[in-house]
């Protein structure tokens, strides 16, 4: 694989991995000096850090989920030697295991990857969470035909 298809199975994996894989499975898709960061006040520095910051996010957001599924799509990817970055919008949806209501989040991934040693991994993770509400919508046209 050339270097943009292995930062392109790196972003698939992700998803992956995240949806069932341990905390360690998933902070061992990041190097050991590397920051995860989730919207604007998670930050998590180094393997410890995002191992610790991940435990707690499967304890308290992934478990309560049935059927947790990211999907990643539409990757932006820049390559400049051994250092890349990535733009890749994603999905999340499942379903509250206690309420049994539908969850969807949307977002965008913001990366920037290393290559060391042959092999890219994440150097930064920022997962942007876009807000979304009906309110942001515009209001529908009078004679509109809109599904």
């Amino acid at each position: 694989m050339n270097d943009y298809q292995q930062i392109q199975s790196l972003i698939s994996r992700y998803c992956f991995v995240v949806d069932r894989g341990s905390a360690e499975e998933i902070a061992a898709m990041f190097w050991d000096d590397a920051t995860l960061r989730f919207g604007r006040s998670s930050r998590n520095d180094g393997a410890d850090g995002i191992r610790d910051g991940l435990r707690k996010w499967i304890v308290k957001m992934r478990d309560p989920v049935v059927g947790l599924r990211h999907l990643a799509h539409s990757p932006s990817i820049e390559i400049d030697g051994n250092r890349a970055t990535a733009e890749t919008y994603y999905d999340a949806d499942g379903h509250s295991r206690k309420r049994r209501w539908p969850i969807h989040l949307r977002g965008v991934y913001r990366d920037r990857l290393e290559k060391r040693d042959g092999e890219w991994r994440f150097a930064e993770r920022h997962i942007v969470i876009m807000d979304s509400t009906l309110q942001d919508l515009p209001a529908p046209e009078k004679d509109s035909r809109a599904i």
